[in-house]
C-alpha cells in the first residue's frame, strides 16, 4: 500500500528519549523491579462533587491555523507501507448486544427459544438464608448486618415461595418496612451495603437458572442479526474475519476462538454470551477458564481449593454450584496444568478479553511478583509469529498496555486500573492497587485513598501495546483529564483512549515466516532481524473515535498540555523510528469557515461533554474555547482544520490546556 504524505500529522520521537523519573521513591523502586523483569522475560523468549455554575466560554476570533495540506507536506515523499496483518482488536467497551437477557439491545419482536435464560434466578428459603447466616463477607465492624439481613430475608421468604428475578428480590428487599423480627427497613439495610457485600449477599441467594424440567442449565443467548446496534454486531464480525485470516495460514477455514473472562468479578456469569455471540458470527468458540483464581490454584498446585481462591481474588462465592458445568471444565483444565492451557492457546487463532476489572485479568496472566505466566509468554510468541490476534474490550484493552517485552523501550507503560478525571486532578495519581468498590461504605479504603483514586501499575500490564497507556469508555465517561494526569505523572509521552463501540486495530509490525527472509536480502549484509526497523500500523474503526494525546514538553504538574488527535472509522497511522504518523481517511475533507454556535456543558470531564464542545469547536469560527471550572481553567484549541466524511465523523487536531487558576 502506498500513501501520499499530503495529509499527515506527526507527533515527536519518545521511544529513545528519556524524560525525567517522578521523584517519588516509590515509583523509582517500582521502574528498578520492571527493568529485571523485563530483562528475565526478554531472556526466556529471545469523590468531586459536580461544578455547579456554567461554563464560561472565552470568544476569539477565527485565526490561521496550520492546514497540513500545504506546499510543505507536499513535497514530503511517499510512504510505502506494507497490507496490515492485525494483531491486536482493542476496543473501548460498550458493546450493546441483543441477547436474552438484553433485550433492550435487540430490535423489535426479536424472540428466543425456551432454553434462553433471561435473568438471574434468587430464592429465600430455610436453605440458602442459612448460607447467607453462615458466610464470611463482613468484616467485624459491620458483621452486626448480616443477622439483621438474615431476619429481613427470613420475614419475606413467605412472600417469595418460588425463584425470583433479581429485580423482583431487590424491589421486594426495599419494600420491607420495619417489624418486631426485622428492626431496620428493607431500605435502610439496602442503603448500608457496599457494592462488594452486595454482589456477596445476592451470590449466596442465588440459585441454578434450570429449565422447567430440572435437566438443562438455562443459557444466555444471542441474536447477533437482530442486534440494534449495528457498529457493535460489526465488531464482533470483524474480529471473527481477522481471525480467520490467521486460520488460513494453518489450513482451515473457520477460525478457533477463545474467550477469556478474566476480566468478571463472576467470571463464569459471561461465558454463554460470549461463546454464543461468536459462533453466531462464524467462528469455533470456546471459553478458556484462565481466571486471577485459577493461576492462584496452579501456582499453589491445589485446584480443589478454586472456590476459596474465586472468593479470595474475586468476591465470587458458591459459582461451583450455580455453574455446575462451567466449573467442572474449569477444574479439570486446572488439573491438566499450564501445558495444557499453553496448547490450546498456542492452537487458537484469536484469543478475547471480556471487560470488568483489568486487575483481575493481569493476575489471571502474570505471577505473584509481577514476571510472565508462561501462559503470557505463549501469547507474545504466538503475536510474533503472527499466528493470532488478541482482542479485548474496556478492561480487556487497558490490560494490554505495557512494554515489557520491548528492551528498547527507555521507561515503563502503565496500566491505568481506577479512578475519573476530577480525582485525577485533585488527588493525583498513586502507583497503588486500586481500592475495591463500596470501601468507602464499608470504611477500609487503602491508604485513605478515594473509591475514585486514579491508580495504576507502574510497570504496565500484559505489555502487548507499547506505544502509550490506553484508557476506555473514554468520551462516555470523560476521561481526557484522567489520561493526561497519569501520562505527566509517568511521564509518558502518548495516552490512547478509544470511545465505546469502537476499536483501535493494531498490526505490531512483526513479520510472519518466510517473510523476514525476504526483507533481509532487500536490506544491507550487515543488518539483522534485531536491528530491522518495525512498522507498527493502526487504525480506527467502529462507532466513536480514537483519541491520542501525546504530553507537551512544557507541560507541568500545575499546567497539563497535550496535542490530541481523534481519529475515526477510515483514519490510519503508523509508527516508526520514534515517530507517529496519522493518516485522515482519503474521503475526509476540512471543514473552514463554518459559523455554528459554540456550546460547552459542565462539568466538562463528565460524561460525553468534552468530545461534545470538541465537535461544536469544529463547527464553529473560533480558534479555541476556554472554560473556568475552578480551581480549573480549561482550554481547547484547534491546531488545523478539523475533517469530516460523509456521514459526519470528525477527524480533529487540538490542544488541551488544564492549568490551575
Amino acid at each position: 500500500m502506498r500513501l501520499s504524505c499530503l495529509s499527515l500529522f506527526v507527533i515527536s520521537s519518545f521511544v529513545n528519549a528519556q524524560p525525567p523519573l517522578n521523584s517519588e521513591s516509590q515509583l523509582e523502586t517500582v521502574n528498578t523491579q520492571y527493568t529485571a523483569r523485563v530483562l528475565q522475560e526478554v531472556t526466556e523468549l529471545q469523590d468531586i462533587p459536580a461544578v455547579a455554575h456554567e461554563p464560561v466560554l472565552t470568544d476569539e476570533p477565527n485565526s490561521p491555523i496550520h492546514d497540513p495540506a500545504t506546499a510543505e507536506d507536499a513535497a514530503q515523499p511517499v510512504v510505502s507501507l506494507p497490507t496490515a496483518n492485525y494483531d491486536l482488536m482493542l476496543i473501548g467497551g460498550g458493546l450493546a448486544t441483543c441477547s436474552s437477557m438484553s433485550a433492550a439491545s435487540c430490535v423489535e419482536n426479536t424472540t428466543f427459544n425456551e432454553l434462553a435464560k433471561t435473568a438471574n434466578r434468587y430464592l429465600l428459603h430455610p436453605s440458602t438464608i442459612q448460607l447467607l447466616a453462615n458466610a464470611e463477607i463482613f468484616s467485624e465492624a459491620r458483621r452486626d448486618l448480616q443477622p439483621q439481613l438474615v431476619s429481613l430475608f427470613s420475614a419475606l421468604q413467605q412472600k417469595t415461595p418460588q425463584p425470583i428475578s433479581e429485580q423482583q428480590l431487590i424491589a421486594l428487599w426495599r419494600a420491607e418496612t420495619e417489624s418486631e423480627s426485622s428492626p431496620q427497613s428493607g431500605e435502610t439495610l439496602w442503603q448500608a451495603l457496599s457494592e462488594r457485600e452486595l454482589n456477596a449477599v445476592l451470590d449466596y441467594l442465588e440459585v441454578p437458572t434450570l429449565s422447567t424440567d430440572g435437566k438443562y442449565r438455562l443459557t444466555e443467548q444471542v441474536d447477533l442479526a437482530h442486534t440494534a446496534d449495528t457498529e457493535s454486531a460489526m465488531l464482533y464480525r470483524q474480529f471473527v474475519q481477522l481471525a480467520a485470516e490467521k486460520a488460513v495460514t494453518k489450513g482451515r477455514t473457520q477460525p478457533k476462538i477463545l474467550i477469556v473472562t478474566a476480566s468478571s468479578r463472576d467470571p463464569f456469569a459471561a461465558v454463554d454470551f460470549y461463546v454464543d455471540v461468536f459462533r453466531q458470527a462464524g467462528a469455533d468458540a470456546q471459553w478458556l477458564p484462565l481466571t486471577a483464581a485459577m493461576q492462584r490454584a496452579l501456582s499453589e498446585k491445589n485446584c480443589d481449593a478454586l472456590p476459596q481462591y474465586l472468593a479470595q481474588l474475586h468476591g465470587s462465592y458458591r459459582r461451583e454450584q450455580i455453574y455446575a458445568d462451567l466449573f467442572a471444565n474449569k477444574q479439570q483444565l486446572c488439573n491438566k496444568g499450564s501445558q495444557a492451557i499453553v496448547a490450546l492457546m498456542a492452537d487458537a487463532d484469536g484469543i478475547f478479553f471480556n471487560g470488568g476489572d483489568q486487575s483481575l485479568t493481569y493476575l489471571a496472566l502474570r505471577q505473584q511478583d509481577g514476571l510472565a505466566t508462561p501462559e503470557l509468554l505463549a501469547l507474545v510468541e504466538s503475536i510474533k509469529q503472527k499466528r493470532l490476534i488478541v482482542g479485548g474490550t474496556s478492561a480487556g484493552t487497558a490490560v494490554m498496555s505495557g512494554n515489557q517485552f520491548t528492551p528498547e523501550a527507555a521507561l515503563p507503560i502503565p496500566m491505568i486500573t481506577n479512578g475519573d478525571s476530577y480525582h485525577a486532578l485533585q488527588y493525583g495519581a498513586k502507583a497503588a492497587m486500586p481500592p475495591w468498590p463500596g470501601c468507602r461504605t464499608e470504611a477500609r479504603c487503602p491508604e485513605q485513598m478515594s473509591e475514585r483514586q486514579l491508580t495504576f501499575t507502574a510497570a504496565g500490564g500484559l505489555g502487548l501495546f507499547p506505544l502509550g497507556i490506553l484508557d476506555t469508555h473514554f468520551a462516555e465517561r470523560g476521561r481526557q483529564a484522567r489520561l493526561l494526569v497519569l501520562q505527566q505523572a509517568t511521564q509518558t509521552p502518548l495516552g490512547f483512549g478509544i470511545d465505546e463501540a469502537t476499536a483501535l486495530l493494531v498490526d505490531l509490525g512483526f513479520k510472519q515466516e518466510g517473510q523476514l527472509e525476504e526483507q533481509i536480502q532487500g536490506e544491507t549484509a550487515s543488518q539483522t532481524e534485531g536491528q530491522l526497523e518495525r512498522i507498527v500500523q493502526l487504525a480506527a474503526t467502529g462507532a466513536g473515535e480514537v483519541y491520542i494525546s501525546a504530553l507537551q514538553p512544557d507541560a507541568s504538574a500545575t499546567q497539563l498540555l497535550a496535542q490530541t488527535y481523534s481519529l475515526t472509522t477510515g483514519d490510519t497511522a503508523y509508527f516508526q523510528q520514534g515517530t507517529l504518523t496519522l493518516i485522515p481517511a482519503a474521503d475526509k475533507t476540512p471543514l473552514t469557515n463554518t459559523a455554528s454556535p459554540l456550546q460547552s456543558k459542565s462539568p466538562l470531564f463528565s460524561r460525553d461533554h468534552y468530545r461534545s464542545l470538541s465537535h461544536s469547536l469544529c463547527h464553529s469560527n473560533f480558534a479555541a474555547a476556554t472554560i473556568s471550572e475552578p480551581p480549573y481553567l480549561i482550554r481547547v484549541s484547534k491546531d488545523a482544520p478539523c475533517l469530516q466524511a460523509a456521514n459526519g465523523k470528525l477527524t480533529t487536531t487540538q490542544r488541551l490546556r488544564i492549568s490551575t487558576e
